[in-house]
């Protein structure tokens, strides 16, 4: 059996011949394609057809549309026709080199090896023309997942789902969290998936994402959501990882918290009590009955 699934959730055709014509083309047939349609108004049968003359799939047309509620759950869905060992998730307007799993089992010994959990590949962003709008970072070949974490979040370095494997073990254990819009679910995954255990990057086969009006990173009118979505993840990642966290960008995380909870009369789900003892910062605890004061106060 195929060690590696590709899972390609489907519901816009604007660019899928193109993630189509990428499968078609890779040098190592050697993984398990898995294609399923969101309920989308576009039926891709044929064109599936038309371009996947040489690469076996499976294929399924689903009455509903759950991509609609949140991404994640159309992820799972299709997720539970999966038995091989990893699994990659490609979108509907992503492309991948040729040499994309051809270079997965090159390096699956190593990766083997060394205990990783998560497989990150080089990136690229295009446009809607195809055109490069940037290319992503590089990486140590083992990276930390937390420094990996923070390069994104506190440096702003490109991350995104297509361009990471996944032990499916993993994913079986933690499954994927319904962040609003599935907004920062993968980044929460890559975390949470690796185990502590190093990232393992390959930069000789490469993910280009596709950033268009489309999707919903280059979306600007659902930003209420992304920020109430990045709400939950932060309150997530203090609450389980706070400890692994470098301890000035936990204080962050913190202030973020309250500030969010404050103006838009959430309740605070992260024990401050706790945290304030873990960081040593006495001051604050001791202003704790004038913060939980002011959040009351605002939430009347």
């Amino acid at each position: 059996m195929n060690k590696l699934a590709i899972i390609v959730p489907y519901y816009k055709i604007t660019f899928f011949k193109e993630t189509l014509q990428s499968l078609e083309n890779q040098t190592d047939r050697k993984f398990s394609l898995y294609i399923g349609n969101d309920a989308s108004p576009d039926d891709p049968e044929n064109l599936i057809g038309e371009i996947l003359q040489d690469t076996p799939f499976q294929y399924f047309n689903y009455p509903d549309n759950l991509g609609g509620k949140n991404l994640a759950l159309q992820w799972e869905r299709i997720l539970e026709n999966v038995n091989e060992e990893w699994f990659h998730i490609l979108g509907d307007d992503d492309v991948i080199s040729k040499n994309f799993v051809e270079q997965f089992y090159k390096h699956i010994e190593d990766i083997g090896k060394n205990g990783c959990n998560v497989v990150k590949y080089a990136l690229s962003r295009i446009d809607d023309a195809g055109n490069m709008i940037d290319e992503g970072p590089e990486f140590t070949k083992l990276t930390d997942p937390i420094d990996n974490f923070m390069g994104k979040f506190t440096e702003g370095k490109l991350n995104s789902l297509s361009e990471h494997i996944f032990r499916k073990t993993k994913f079986d254990r933690y499954g994927f969290k319904k962040f609003p819009l599935a907004w920062a679910t993968d980044d929460l995954a890559i975390l949470e998936f690796s185990e502590g255990k190093a990232i393992y990057y390959i930069d000789e086969a490469k993910v280009l994402v596709r950033v268009s009006g489309e999707s919903i990173s280059g979306q600007q009118e659902n930003m209420p959501e992304k920020l109430f979505a990045i709400y939950l993840f932060e309150q997530y990642v203090i609450r389980k990882f706070y400890t692994r966290l470098p301890k000035q960008y936990l204080r962050k995380l913190i202030n973020q918290q309250i500030s969010y909870a404050y103006k838009n009369k959430q309740k605070l789900k992260i024990n401050l009590a706790r945290l304030y003892l873990y960081l040593k910062d006495y001051k604050k605890l001791l202003e704790l009955p004038k913060t939980y004061y002011y959040l009351a106060e605002k939430k009347k």
